[in-house]
Parts: structure tokens; C-alpha cells; sequence
């Protein structure tokens, strides 16, 4: 699978939002919408995308009871989302019911939709490292290990993939198979500010490293020219 670049709109008002997403035009296929943008215009956020024919990462990490994660897939679905996630340690239970769910809707609508969306775990956030796990006193002090075990869960739930650095896809691709997605954030380009990530990597590491689609925010969104900065980064991801 050729790595496919998702732009992250982290935003808090829609205007902005639609501003760069006109900018950057035909050039990015796939948005995410996280819970910034998503909490300050709702629906609208993705309505709009899916008036420019764009694909939705709708980026909310839902982690809850079964039943209200399972309620909000279907609501999620119905919406037009291509892509969304949930927490891994929400337990299997949770996403073996998000699993069912998808399912379920996706036979109901899969007349009006291009794809059957998918649905992705959250392993272990990118801002996250062993201090973490070892604050939280989780057994496990290796983060790798750690995420590789979530993924393996998420992966036996039925799950198509998950987030994760990209550190740690060959790991996850070599125990949960390649066809197994991962979705990798926290990229930067070279000479970028790394903010608040610990864990990061240029969109060509990833690409070598095998993951299926990069998250890029601010080298995008934050630059003087954003449409040559989208531009450069598909550059380095042609193969």
C-alpha cells in the first residue's frame, strides 16, 4: 500500500479550517478532525469536507462503555467518516462491539458509501514513553512491547489497524501481518520544531518503515506556504 499523507486541520473555529483546506485543494485527499475543530463546528466540519470530496479521519480516541462507543460508530458512519478510532485500552470487549457495529451499518449503507470505513485503535499516544508507563506502574516497561500487545488485541477484535509511532510498525506489521494498517503521527520534517511529541519521524522514515498513512499538522498548516509544504512532503512519499 503506497503511504497516503492526512492533513490534521487543528483548529478551533471552521473558517479557518475550510481556508486551508481550499488552499490546499486537489493536492491532499485525506483531513483529520480532531476534538478542537470537531468540538467547536460539529457536524459541519466533516459535512463540508465530504462536499469537497475529501476523506474524514474523524480523530476523537473514543474510550467507554461498549455500548456508547458502539452508539457513537454508527452515529460516526452515518456521518461519512472514512476513518476513526478508538482507545485500545478501552478493552476487547469495546472493540469487538465497535467491530460489530461498523458492520452492522456499513451493510446498511453500503450503497451510498465508496468504502467500508475503517476503524482504528490508539496504542500508546506519540506525546507518551517509558516515563509513562512506568508512573502508571503498568507491568510492561518497554513501550514498544507494550504497544505491540495492543495492537495484537486490536488486531484479534477485529480491528483494521492502529495509530502508532513508527518506531514501532515494523513491530506491529511483523506480529498483527501487513495488511494490517498503521497509522503513524508525531512527523516532522527536518529542520521542524518537534512541539510537545517525543517520538517522531520524517515523513520519508515512514514511508521506509512501512506505514500506511502519515498525520501532518503544523509543518502543514503553520507554514508560509502551505500547498509547497503538502507538495514537498508527497514528494518524499512517491515511490
Amino acid at each position: 500500500m503506497k503511504t497516503k499523507l492526512i492533513v490534521a486541520l487543528d483548529y478551533n473555529n471552521l473558517n479557518d479550517a475550510k481556508s486551508m483546506i481550499d488552499i490546499l485543494s486537489d493536492s491532499v485527499e485525506y483531513y483529520k478532525v480532531g476534538l478542537e475543530l470537531f468540538l467547536s463546528s460539529g457536524f459541519a466540519s466533516i459535512d463540508y469536507l465530504k462536499s469537497k470530496d475529501k476523506k474524514v479521519f474523524l480523530d476523537l480516541k473514543f474510550h467507554d462503555i461498549p455500548n456508547t462507543v458502539a452508539g457513537a460508530i454508527a452515529v460516526s458512519i452515518r456521518a461519512g467518516v472514512d476513518i476513526f478510532n478508538l482507545h485500545t485500552q478501552g478493552g476487547v470487549e469495546m472493540m469487538c462491539e465497535a467491530k460489530r457495529v461498523l458492520d452492522d451499518e456499513y451493510s446498511k449503507l453500503s450503497s451510498s458509501l465508496q468504502t467500508k470505513p475503517l476503524l482504528i485503535g490508539v496504542t500508546l499516544l506519540t506525546s507518551l514513553n517509558k516515563k509513562y508507563l512506568q508512573d502508571f506502574s503498568i507491568s510492561i516497561s518497554d513501550e514498544a512491547k507494550y504497544v505491540s500487545d495492543l495492537a495484537y488485541k486490536a488486531k484479534l477484535s477485529g480491528l483494521d489497524g492502529v495509530v502508532s509511532s513508527a518506531s514501532e510498525v515494523r513491530t506491529i506489521k511483523e506480529r498483527c501481518g501487513t495488511d494490517f494498517i498503521t497509522i503513524t503521527p508525531g512527523i516532522r520534517m527536518l529542520d521542524d520544531n518537534v512541539d510537545d511529541q517525543k517520538r517522531v519521524v520524517t515523513p520519508a522514515d515512514a514511508k521506509s518503515i512501512g506505514s500506511d498513512y502519515i498525520v501532518v499538522g503544523r509543518p502543514v498548516t503553520s507554514a508560509n506556504d502551505p500547498l509547497n509544504a503538502a507538495t514537498n512532503i508527497l514528494e518524499e512519499l512517491k515511490d
